[in-house]
């Protein structure tokens, strides 16, 4: 009986996390009100921010790209 409550619970989770990953952008995208001030330079900020952090991992991880685009021996 135990075997058959886990394989239940097993079958059940797949589903569960289906169905938060369909319901959470919904909700992520439904409008709310807003009860706070965004000063219009903190989208710039967020913007710098994003692309100062994939310019970051482009040097971090440049030693992989040259492996992967670098030149070859023939």
């Amino acid at each position: 009986m135990i075997d058959e409550a886990k394989k239940r619970l097993m079958c059940l989770l797949p589903a569960w996390v289906k169905g938060s990953l369909l319901l959470l952008p919904l909700l992520l995208a439904s409008p709310s009100k807003a009860y706070g001030y965004v000063d219009p330079g903190s989208g710039s900020y967020v913007y710098q921010a994003i692309y100062a952090a994939c310019i970051g991992g482009a040097f971090y991880f440049r030693k992989f790209i040259g492996r992967i685009f670098g030149k070859r021996n023939k």
